[in-house]
């Protein structure tokens, strides 16, 4: 809180007014005065002291009087000027500081990256190291969210990264998976997010989770190591160039939020593009947990729309559903 704002409150401001204009200067008068108890007014008392606002009597060095509101105005205001200019000076050294120390940071990654691939650990570095790159994207970010849904803390973590980098006129462009639109929380997140300049689209399946920042730096998950998460910060401009190419892939055949939103849903009688998918990964071999995890839901989710379908075709067994599904144009 500021010196005037302080100075502004209610009881500082009316002791000011009883002591200039009532030439009152007694702590339990002013309180009977004010009706305000006298311990507030004993605090006020010294506040405007402080200030100066009230100095020394000439009459009596016991006893304070007011100054001039024209005067005290103006030293308010040059203590005011002089605090602000003390803020800028701090402010200019802290941000001096950080950026050196933000050029060490990322110069001392790129050092251990001779490969153009650093290898980030735990999720401590990973977080960090998304932060700087978000701070300092300027054309576009790109990614691809394979999760069924988002936490409260990763809502939180990421909306003021976002809102600063959409201020900074960053383009977004993002792909969730279909399963998302059932966390009301994270679909209202994602209407946020459409609604303030991202590009929000979703796709029954994704290959992994990826991030691109201006088509110069992309992030992708590592292998764990000893129980901990890695990333792969990846620099090399021919495999950012690839990645770039397969989230375009994936964008074209994506749907907007908005297309998903108005639908009314698939055509009586036949499958939703999700559950195409379902039986395209099944047709493959795939397992039930590669499935479910593909498409962003449990494994109990994933069975339960296998019975769904089968029901819906009239199978009795998956071997006979895919059957059933091939000839009735479903993959």
């Amino acid at each position: 809180m500021s010196q005037t704002q302080s100075a502004l409150d209610a009881d500082v401001l009316a002791v000011y007014r009883a002591v200039l204009l009532h030439r009152e200067q007694s702590p339990d008068r002013l309180a009977e005065r004010l009706s305000i108890p006298e311990q507030r007014v004993r605090e006020s008392l010294e506040r405007l002291v402080e200030l100066a606002l009230l100095r020394p009597s000439w009459d009596d060095p016991a006893d304070v009087r007011a100054v001039s509101p024209d005067l005290g105005l103006e030293m308010m205001l040059q203590r005011e000027q002089q605090e602000l200019a003390l803020r800028q000076e701090r402010v200019a050294q802290t941000r001096a500081a950080l950026t050196l120390l933000a050029t060490e940071y990322v110069t001392a990654g790129r050092a251990d990256a001779a490969s153009g691939t650093e290898v980030l650990h735990g999720k401590d570095e990973i977080r960090t190291r998304l932060e700087t790159l978000a701070s300092r994207c300027e054309r576009e970010v790109l990614s691809l969210q394979p999760e069924g849904s988002l936490t409260p803390e990763a809502i939180e973590a990421g909306r003021p990264l976002n809102e600063q980098a959409i201020l900074r006129g960053v383009r977004f462009r993002s792909i969730y998976l279909h399963a998302i639109g059932k966390d009301r929380q994270a679909l209202t997140y994602l209407r946020w997010a459409d609604e303030h300049g991202g590009e929000i689209r979703l796709s029954p399946t994704l290959p992994m989770r990826l991030l691109i920042v201006d088509g110069e730096e992309a992030v992708l998950p590592g292998d764990a190591q000893a129980g901990q998460p890695t990333a792969l910060l990846v620099r090399s401009a021919p495999v950012v160039r690839a990645l770039h190419a397969l989230f375009t892939a994936y964008w074209k055949s994506a749907e907007t939020l908005q297309a998903v939103a108005e639908a009314t849903g698939p055509a009586p009688g036949s499958p939703s593009p999700q559950e195409r998918e379902l039986l395209r990964m099944l047709a493959e071999g795939v397992t039930d947990a590669v499935v479910a995890r593909a498409l962003g839901v449990s494994v109990r989710t994933q069975r339960r729309m296998v019975a769904d379908l089968s029901a819906l075709a009239g199978a009795s067994s998956r071997f006979e559903l895919g059957v059933k599904a091939a000839r009735l144009g479903w993959l």
